[in-house]
């Protein structure tokens, strides 16, 4: 009876896993979608176009995810505050986290607006990129701040096990901006041909929308969290300092992570241009994989601190497990296809013989490092739903700093080896990460935590 019973618990436990994560994975495409066909859109203005918009959505967007990371303190005590039933405490630290995104938002505005061309020229002195990316960064950082107060709010409703109202923002959206973009990219139908302008202003009124949609059903909707007028009038600061401590290592995290990028991305570049396109083409087809760890790490995290908020800390445990199977499980899928059929997914993404040929050996790699990239999301998205947001963090740096770059320098500059062995450095990085995550959750430490 006893194994029945237990037998009954998972497969509940794994329901409500599912339940969350298949609107996450949805979003998720819709966001690549979006990001493909905008590409495709402006690759057809001019080189010069398609180098201003690239630069001016990663300044505009990479502020927005380093802010918006205050998403991850709102999971983690919403969620608690859901598991416990103290839905008014859940409502009021929704209110106190929009003040937050709202504020911060506007700086990101006020900055990007002021010192866009300053901005723009840290990256290239092309006069006409600079032009056209001067113009793109003022328009999409409007957009921008509208983008941090909504992934704010999405994560809240994320917290409270609503994955379903997140999906449907992003997702009307995303397709707002595909027909803005159509429209104002190439003047269809009696609309002006605005060309790159036109794209920041599709980003813009889609990031508008987004938020807009999040709000109203935060406002009227009949869910159980609720957003009202009274909490948002004034600030906390307890809460306000709590929320913070939270989501500052998130961050921390968001900044590494940028950096490490554009440190390795110069390394890259010593490989040759080549090189250099196939590193490109083979994260855009990895990228795919992410999707259901990420969308398993968001399920893990509300599990965990509903569970929490309930005093259920065996459920907590099991759900981490549990959403960490069926991540590692669907991941290992998605390698087993870039293993046997890695050309087939890059022809999807080039079509330059020697890219393709370079692009098939790195996706072929990266096979080997889904299952234990699954295990590392997933039990991070754990860790921080119970509001240890510091020892994810940890992991990270390590895997990062200590493992990655020094592996990817040893390769490019004393071994003078390719490409290959750069994505084979990542493999290793994602094992010791994956190790570290496990033994970090395995200390239970994360099960006393007190928000």
């Amino acid at each position: 009876m006893q194994t029945t019973a237990k037998r009954n618990e998972i497969k509940l436990l794994r329901k409500e896993i599912l339940r969350l994560a298949w609107p996450t994975i949805l979003e998720m495409l819709s966001g690549t979608v979006i990001w493909v066909v905008d590409t495709a859109m402006v690759g057809h203005l001019s080189a010069e176009a398609l180098s201003a918009v690239g630069l001016g959505s990663h300044l505009a967007y990479s502020s927005a995810f380093i802010f918006g990371a205050l998403g991850v303190g709102t999971t983690a005590m919403v969620s608690r505050f859901i598991g416990s039933k103290e839905i008014e405490k859940a409502n009021f630290i929704t209110g106190q986290s929009f003040i937050i995104s709202a504020l911060l938002g506007f700086a990101v505005f006020l900055i990007n607006f002021t010192f866009a061309q300053n901005l723009i020229l840290l990256f290239t002195r092309d006069i006409k990129v600079v032009e056209l990316g001067t113009v793109y960064l003022k328009i999409a950082s409007a957009g921008a701040a509208f983008y941090i107060a909504a992934m704010v709010l999405n994560s809240a409703l994320r917290g409270a096990g609503n994955t379903i109202i997140p999906m449907y923002s992003v997702a009307i959206a995303n397709i707002v901006n595909i027909a803005g973009d159509y429209l104002l990219i190439f003047g269809n139908f009696g609309f002006p041909r605005w060309e790159v302008k036109g794209a920041a202003v599709a980003t813009a009124v889609a990031q508008v929308l987004c938020f807009l949609i999040t709000a109203f059903y935060l406002f009227y909707g009949k869910g159980n969290l609720k957003m009202k007028l009274k909490y948002i009038k004034k600030l906390d600061i307890e809460i306000i300092k709590k929320l913070v401590i939270l989501s500052i290592p998130a961050s921390l995290e968001e900044i590494s992570f940028n950096v490490s990028r554009l440190i390795s991305t110069q390394w890259l570049n010593r490989l040759g241009t080549l090189s250099y396109a196939a590193h490109q083409v083979s994260v855009s087809a990895e990228s795919i994989s992410f999707m259901p760890g990420y969308a398993f790490s968001v399920a893990a995290s509300t599990v965990v601190g509903q569970s929490l908020g309930a005093k259920d800390e065996k459920r907590a445990e099991k759900g981490s497990i549990e959403a960490t199977k069926l991540a590692a499980i669907l991941m290992s899928m998605v390698g087993i296809a870039f293993f046997l059929i890695p050309d087939k997914i890059i022809n999807f993404f080039t079509d330059i013989p020697q890219v393709e040929s370079l692009s098939t050996v790195c996706i072929k790699i990266a096979a080997f490092e889904q299952t234990t990239i699954a295990i590392s999301m997933t039990l991070s998205g754990a860790l921080k739903g119970a509001g240890n947001t510091q020892g994810p963090f940890s992991v990270v740096l390590i895997s990062t700093w200590l493992i990655r770059l020094p592996l990817i320098f040893l390769v490019i500059f004393v071994f003078k080896k390719g490409l290959e062995y750069v994505w084979i450095s990542t493999v290793v990085q994602y094992f010791f990460e994956a190790l570290l995550m496990y033994a970090l959750f395995k200390k239970g430490e994360w099960k006393k935590i007190k928000l």
